[in-house]
């Protein structure tokens, strides 16, 4: 299946629940957790999405919650340098959500599938939940919503989730970073470089030009910006308007050039992170009723489908937008209470399965 563009993506530590720090991060990822609701619901009524020099809100969304992911979960290695720790925060963060959010949605459908019961929980359903569990995403399920359009977007039940192995392979990227030593930072510009070359072979036109390809090389640059800006702090203050002069010479190349990636690298970016790190009243305690961002990652798809499928009426964007917003903010505040919280608070027994070894 070819994934819909703008899907979000979450990659950070949660932070812990009163949610009050000193920066926006918090924030942040709620705002842009929200944006790529509010672009999807757009899709699934079959409108156009709002886009800004060729980005839609979901895709500049998505790119924010990447280059503050590299940035975050980079720090997160610097904070404890231990493997395996580092490996379960991970998997604390991701999986164990992930896994009750398969299960809810997959016995949900149960509800709106035009097939019996008996034939609904069959071997699609399985393969669904198995599949979905080993990060592999499977975004459709027998007889739920493909009555009206064969496209995968519009009978996706999932649609976000591709962004989930993407993510997982930059994990994997900074595990190896932190296993051959953090301090080699070369490799990180070097990962960076072979990502934007990558993501020139996609181009429209190009023989090796596939769109999933495109959107993975377009958005792991972003996480690798963010890996960077955490290994060159110092080496970015101190060179800040020479990047500067480089970061505007390519928004001029991509207005030439027509392409919108060039430009959002460029700006998007450094202005994430920059106003990330500001402590703004009202988003830096964004999270004190719980980090709901990833909640809303997991559920918005689903549930924006059934505020569009199940609709007495001729659905309207406003009403049902408003609707599908109140329904997956109340099963993101579920999933981080009851899910996301207890698992992550498992973290503070990682010293204890996994010391560090002893001489």
């Amino acid at each position: 299946m070819k994934a819909p563009q703008g899907r979000l993506s979450i990659a950070t530590d949660a932070l812990p629940p009163s949610g009050m720090h000193s920066n926006n991060y918090d924030g942040l990822r709620l705002v842009a957790s929200l944006m790529v609701l509010i672009s999807h619901q757009f899709v699934l009524l079959g409108m156009s999405e709002p886009a800004l020099g060729g980005l839609t809100l979901g895709s500049i969304a998505v790119a924010m919650f990447f280059v503050m992911s590299g940035y975050l979960v980079t720090e997160s290695w610097y904070h404890d340098p231990h493997l395996m720790r580092f490996a379960m925060r991970r998997f604390l963060r991701i999986w164990p959500a992930l896994a009750v959010a398969t299960l809810f949605v997959a016995l949900a459908c149960a509800a709106v599938t035009s097939l019996p019961l008996h034939d609904y929980l069959g071997r699609d359903v399985r393969r669904f939940i198995t599949f979905n569990l080993q990060l592999r995403p499977i975004y459709g399920l027998p007889g739920v919503f493909t009555s009206t359009s064969p496209d995968s977007a519009l009978s996706a039940v999932n649609g976000s989730w591709w962004t989930i192995p993407v993510e997982a392979k930059c994990y994997a990227y900074v595990a190896v970073l932190g296993a051959i030593g953090m301090r080699r930072r070369v490799f990180s510009l070097l990962a960076l470089a072979a990502v934007a070359i990558m993501y020139v072979r996609t181009l429209p036109g190009h023989p090796m030009a596939n769109g999933f390809d495109n959107l993975c090389y377009f958005y792991s640059a972003f996480f690798f910006i963010g890996v960077c800006a955490r290994q060159f702090p110092d080496e970015i203050r101190r060179y800040r308007w020479l990047l500067l002069g480089a970061g505007v010479v390519c928004v001029v190349i991509g207005v030439l050039t027509r392409q919108a990636p060039l430009i959002a690298w460029a700006i998007m970016s450094p202005f994430t992170l920059w106003f990330g790190a500001k402590s703004t009243p009202g988003l830096r305690s964004a999270a004190r009723f719980g980090d709901l961002s990833y909640g809303i990652y997991l559920y918005a798809y689903f549930v924006q489908q059934l505020t569009v499928r199940v609709w007495p009426a001729t659905p309207t964007y406003v009403t049902t937008t408003a609707v599908a917003l109140a329904g997956t903010v109340l099963l993101g505040w579920c999933s981080w209470h009851t899910v996301e919280a207890p698992a992550l608070a498992l973290k503070s027994r990682l010293r204890r399965w996994f010391p560090d070894a002893t001489p």
